[in-house]
């Protein structure tokens, strides 16, 4: 009895020490694997932190991508009895506009600066667009309109004026005779946005693309999802808000700088409250002369510190 006893002792003494060598290698092996996937996540995370930075290095030290054909000057010209746009090149990488051209003698340049998602601009369009397209399509007047983006946070998504500069951009490159309608379309009461609200998706703005039947509807898609323009409508947005007197050539009181619509004819400011077809009639003399709405509209001033995003 005394023997067996102590064979049972010692085997359950044997089988304890198993058990906690076992266990000794359950352990070790547990350890080796979360060490392998720690070291594994670390890695990753590296990975992406060294991709993220490598992006934002990118981004931050190469040059805006080139501008939009047809729109060297800043902004496009609009002319003829088809109201078809004036071929330019492509600006340079920087961006920089090249000086306005000049229209024939006896021709009114109107230039237009405006947000899309600018209410008083939308009232200029309603209120004058008859008539600034009649002034066109008669020969009298050649138009410029100047797309920015000062308004981005005015919507809930914070880029819808950015979106819709960069759409009208695209527009211009790849299917310039049909800006005039894209931007009148983008003008209707019932397509532009409400401040305060979300601005147009990209796909209804591509939608509206397709409404104005453009060639090269493929490409102008892919501009606007991958927002080709976008640095280029920040610089010009970013230049309009620190000199746009010296953009239009012309005196504009302080308190109405880098506000939308600012319209320039024949390097004359208008203030917004003088009737826009007299002023025209005034400035450019009995060729521009056409009959003239009694509404006026007057400027969105941009709110403060704003800049494109």
């Amino acid at each position: 009895m005394s023997n067996a006893a102590r064979a049972s002792k010692n085997e359950r003494r044997d089988a304890a020490r198993e058990k906690a060598r076992e266990q000794r290698l359950r352990q070790q092996r547990r350890e080796r694997r979360n060490k392998v996937v720690l070291q594994a996540t670390i890695g990753v995370v590296i990975v992406a932190i060294v991709a993220i930075v490598a992006v934002i290095i990118v981004n931050s030290v190469r040059p805006p991508g080139p501008g939009p054909r047809n729109m060297a000057s800043g902004g496009i010209t609009i002319q003829g009895a088809q109201l078809t746009a004036a071929k330019t090149a492509a600006p340079s990488s920087d961006a920089t506009p090249s000086p306005q051209p000049t229209p024939s003698d006896g021709v009114v340049l109107i230039q237009a600066y405006e947000d899309f998602g600018c209410p008083a601009c939308q009232s200029f369009e309603q209120t004058y667009g008859s008539q600034v397209k009649q002034l066109i399509t008669s020969g009298a007047a050649v138009v410029q309109y100047h797309p920015v983006a000062i308004l981005d946070n005015h919507f809930t998504d914070n880029s819808y004026s950015t979106r819709a500069a960069n759409a009208a951009a695209a527009v211009a490159n790849y299917s310039p005779d049909t800006y005039a309608a894209f931007h009148e379309l983008l003008y209707r009461t019932d397509v532009q946005p409400k401040e305060g609200g979300p601005g147009l998706t990209d796909d209804r703005l591509i939608e509206l693309v397709k409404q104005v039947k453009p060639s090269n509807v493929a490409q102008i898609t892919t501009a606007i999802r991958d927002q080709q323009f976008k640095a280029w409508v920040q610089a010009r947005t970013d230049e309009f808000i620190d000199k746009t007197g010296s953009l239009a050539k012309v005196t504009i009181p302080t308190k109405n700088r880098a506000s939308t619509p600012t319209v320039v004819v024949n390097g004359r400011y208008w203030d917004g409250s003088t009737n826009f077809g007299s002023f025209v009639t005034s400035v450019g003399g009995a060729a521009a002369a056409t009959p003239s709405p009694s509404a006026s509209a007057a400027p969105t001033p941009t709110p403060s510190a704003t800049k494109s995003e």
